[in-house]
Parts: structure tokens; C-alpha cells; sequence
């Protein structure tokens, strides 16, 4: 990709963003910051199941709030 051309993404720093954007998600680069929702491109198909770990862990605080309360 030579002077800056990033093809399908675009040139110069925008299609650098957006071609590092698209491979991280792609290949599981470093996880750069908050989510943007759910991109799925077709029918069916479910996530990685990466947020389960978060949900399972917030419902385990507030399981051990509200016991702490009714004490």
C-alpha cells in the first residue's frame, strides 16, 4: 500500500484509521477502547462471547448487594 493509498479504506490518516479498524476486529488486535455495538454482516451468526465474563460479573455485585442489604 504504497503513498498512503489504503485502497478500499481510503487515503492518508482516515484509511489508516479505518484499515487498522477493520483488521483489529477482524483479527483480534489490541483492544483499543469501548465498543461501537455489534457489527454483523449477513443473517444468524452470534458474537464471541466476549461480554458474557462482564455481565456474569456485574450480576454477581449486584446479587452480593442486595444480600449485604437485607442483613
Amino acid at each position: 500500500m504504497a503513498n498512503g493509498d489504503y485502497g478500499y479504506f481510503g487515503k492518508g490518516d482516515t484509511g489508516y484509521a479505518q484499515y487498522m479498524t477493520a483488521f483489529n476486529r477482524n483479527f483480534g488486535g489490541s483492544s483499543g477502547g469501548g465498543g461501537g455495538g455489534s457489527h454483523n454482516n449477513g443473517g444468524g451468526g452470534g458474537g464471541d462471547g466476549s461480554g458474557c465474563g462482564c455481565l456474569i460479573a456485574i450480576a454477581v455485585v449486584v446479587v452480593l448487594v442486595l444480600l449485604g442489604m437485607g442483613s
